[in-house]
């Protein structure tokens, strides 16, 4: 069982404590816990008593809500199995896209014909998926859990205004016809909410957990609607990149790499420092800076072999990744 210390006293000074009653006095150890920043906010704090543990410490934030601070080789092996995830999810796009069309347009309103809706509207347009505790308490949304009122069609489009994650305000607008055809049958439900199910006699929200749960039983893999903003912020990245082109100058190249990131941000409606160091897949940024290297682009107005096929922009991508980022499949499922 891990042994703990644990925080005492208030911002102004705190002391720590071990599990035998020990204040904690060697300076090695007070460093450590300095380097963790735990905010001074956070209450019944516990810190590992081991420096190598996977988890440092944790604590509840101001909503009673458990946070944690992990160690950073426990955050690298976490970044390489998302990236890995997210490249064997690019792979499997072509029948992916099928069987959701499949199910979204199917007539009965059931919890994998909603659920396919949605995953159609986050793999082309990379929405959050958002949580029902985020909508009750702090008025925040995504894909999931919008409302009605947060949608309106003009001219085949469907236009999307809402507050997201941390009072972001979004505005997302869907141009695919289709898509906005499948949205204005959800408006047609009773209730206030875009996205229900008919569950028997009974209409029911859909949530995050019902969508993550489809695209595990389609693809019978546990990936998450996160991995398809991964995967979008990392496209939109390499291919602004490959339009600008090789950089003159080690500035130039920063420069280039700022203007990709502020349109992945513009995207995908975070900040371009969250983007950077969440959705955009390191090994693109680090070719670009060392060699002015990336996707080639070479193909990319040709007509697709069918509707659901990689685009060519995907298929650069997918060829860049297996260049750079040899295959590990042990890091491509969840563990």
């Amino acid at each position: 069982m891990a042994e703990w210390i644990r925080r005492e006293g208030s911002k102004n000074r705190f002391r720590y404590r071990r599990a035998d009653g020990r204040l904690v006095t060697d300076a090695r150890t007070l460093e450590r816990i300095r380097r963790l920043v735990i905010p001074p906010g956070w209450t019944d704090v516990h810190v590992a008593a081991s420096a190598g543990a996977e988890i440092q410490a944790w604590g509840l934030d101001l909503k009673q809500r458990k946070q944690y601070r992990y160690h950073p080789r426990a955050v690298e092996r976490g970044q390489l199995r998302k990236y890995y995830r997210v490249r064997e999810l690019a792979k499997e796009l072509p029948a992916l896209r099928a069987r959701v069309r499949t199910h979204a347009n199917a007539r009965t309103p059931s919890r994998r014909t909603v659920a396919a809706a949605v995953v159609r509207l986050i793999s082309e347009s990379f929405f959050r998926v958002g949580g029902e505790r985020y909508a009750e308490e702090n008025k925040t949304f995504g894909i999931a859990t919008l409302r009605k009122r947060h949608v309106e069609l003009l001219k085949g489009r469907a236009v999307f205004t809402y507050v997201g994650k941390k009072s972001v305000p979004q505005r997302q607008v869907v141009t695919n016809r289709e898509l906005a055809r499948l949205v204005k049958r959800h408006l047609a439900t009773p209730g206030t909410r875009l996205f229900r199910y008919r569950d028997g006699s009974r209409w029911r929200d859909l949530t995050a957990r019902d969508v993550n749960e489809y695209l595990h039983d389609t693809l019978g893999v546990a990936y998450s609607a996160k991995d398809f903003r991964t995967w979008g912020g990392t496209l939109r990245a390499a291919t602004v990149l490959a339009e600008l082109g090789p950089a003159a100058s080690p500035t130039e190249a920063k420069r280039n790499v700022a203007t990709a990131m502020r349109l992945v941000a513009s995207e995908l409606g975070n900040t371009p420092a969250i983007c950077r160091s969440s959705y955009v897949h390191p090994i693109v940024i680090a070719r670009y800076l060392d060699d002015g290297e990336t996707i080639e682009l070479s193909g990319r107005y040709r007509q697709a072999a069918d509707e659901y096929a990689h685009s060519a922009e995907e298929r650069a991508l997918i060829r860049f990744l297996d260049r750079h980022f040899p295959e590990r499949r042990r890091h491509a499922r969840r563990e």
